[in-house]
């Protein structure tokens, strides 16, 4: 928390105010990033930055302007204030651009009981200054070069990133908040027969380099061994089959249901779920899904939201029942829906009882998705077709790779054909999920 900053961020809202804006609020904000890349144990990369940015929101006479810099000195903000609220007069009156009612606001003593409290989270930890991230990079392709003749190179990337927040507003909001996260993925390139070139790779994520630092001696070996099940990879013939999910890819089938719940699809007709009201049941009684947004050591925790607005557990989907929407203050406005939240943080899907390999172990032929290659899906139908890349199991055993194909069908009739929740929960920076099965699945 740098005060003097802050100092400049509270100058620029009050500044905005006598310049003749009727509200306004700003946002400050302090970020750091290091990107590495290897390719084997040369580095091809190295990306290190710093930098502080300040977004101001104008409301002027029922217009509203988004206005940003990274020069923070008093009379470069002074011009770009006023040349801001000159520009915002100019356009069109937009009268449900309010800030939200002050009551639902995250509020804290002080700035530094805000900061002990977000720190009480657990989602931001500076990495230890003594940790050599381009020495952690380099290590993870050298226990695994030469020992297969069919792999061709592996790239490591390692990035770390961590910053803090300050948002104030003319109603009285002032707010804290800061992350971290550290993250490093492997890919392996591999040779196949004629000039196929199958590749994999595994990903770990952690809040700093600290906990993301004994992760890193069996990544190159697990994304090795990833592609390795690449080799020989074919199509199979088209079908019903059941699937299997893993958590580090399950958002690309969940984004459309979550999509479908945001407020700006729901007013241009654009969802899903536009004939459906709340506690209509949407999708398979197995699934529940949550909000947590204030879960400890979730990489995305937060004490309030991009509005202020205090985050709170909710129900998202309770046993395939719809429970909320995604409201924020601007659509709330506009449906005249109450708001409640704004957008997903900390997402969580309650586990089941068995282990994946139990689950594998009780079906015939089923499909592992271990990614999803391109495709597309109909915001408002829910009809999709995504590439995908897997293994085929029988029984539990594996089979064969799998790469050609595509999933085809229905976002609702995908998650009506839920039929497994498996206990294996990962920890995502979209939040905390299981794998997941579906039955009766169109192959393609």
């Amino acid at each position: 928390m740098d005060k003097n900053k802050i100092a400049i961020a509270d100058w620029a809202l009050q500044e905005a105010l006598k310049a003749g804006a009727q509200a306004a609020r700003v946002e400050l904000s302090c970020i750091s990033n290091l990107t590495i890349q290897y390719q084997d144990t040369e580095i091809t990369s190295l990306l290190s930055s710093d930098g502080c940015g300040l977004v101001l929101r104008l409301f002027v006479e029922g217009r509203y302007g988004t206005y940003s810099t990274n020069r923070l000195e008093q009379k470069e903000l002074s011009t770009l204030i006023h040349n801001g609220i000159a520009c915002t007069r100019l356009l069109s009156p937009d009268p449900d651009r309010t800030l939200p009612d002050p009551a639902r606001y995250y509020k804290a003593a002080s700035l530094e009981q805000n900061r002990d409290e977000m720190l009480a989270l657990q989602s931001f930890r500076r990495s230890n200054p003594d940790i050599d991230a381009t020495s952690l990079a380099c290590q993870v392709a050298q226990p695994i070069l030469g020992t297969d003749p069919r792999l061709i190179h592996l790239s490591t990337y390692l990035a770390n990133r961590y910053g803090w927040q300050y948002m104030a507003d003319s109603q009285g909001f002032k707010g804290y908040s800061c992350c971290s996260t550290a993250a490093a993925y492997a890919t392996a390139n591999m040779q196949d027969e004629g000039d196929s070139r199958p590749s994999d790779s595994w990903m770990e994520y952690a809040i700093c380099l600290d906990e993301l630092q004994p992760l890193l001696p069996d990544l190159g070996s697990k994304a090795l061994k990833a592609a390795q099940q690449r080799i020989g990879a074919t199509s199979i013939p088209a079908g019903q089959y059941h699937i299997a999910v893993e958590p580090v890819c399950l958002m690309k089938l969940l984004s459309p249901l979550l999509e479908a719940m945001q407020d700006y699809n729901l007013h241009q007709h654009r969802s899903l779920l536009q004939q459906n009201k709340l506690g209509d049941r949407i999708v398979s009684p197995l699934l529940t899904l949550t909000e947590e947004p204030q879960r400890k050591g979730a990489f995305s925790a937060c004490l309030f939201d991009f509005e202020g607005v205090r985050t709170e557990y909710h129900p998202l989907i309770q046993e395939g029942k719809l429970c909320q929407w995604f409201i924020s203050t601007y659509y709330s406005n506009k449906l005249g829906i109450t708001p409640v939240l704004s957008g997903a943080n900390v997402l969580c899907i309650a586990p089941g009882q068995q282990s994946r390999q139990e689950i594998l172990n009780s079906l015939s032929d089923t499909i592992l998705i271990t990614g999803f290659l391109g495709g597309n899906c109909n915001d408002v139908t829910g009809d999709f077709s995504f590439g995908i890349e897997g293994q085929l199991y029988r029984h539990g055993e594996r089979v064969q790779g799998i790469a050609g194909m595509n999933l085809t069908g229905n976002v609702l009739q995908l998650w009506n054909n839920l039929s497994h929740i498996a206990n294996d929960v990962e920890k995502l920076p979209d939040g905390y999920f299981p794998t997941l099965f579906f039955s009766d699945i169109q192959i393609a």
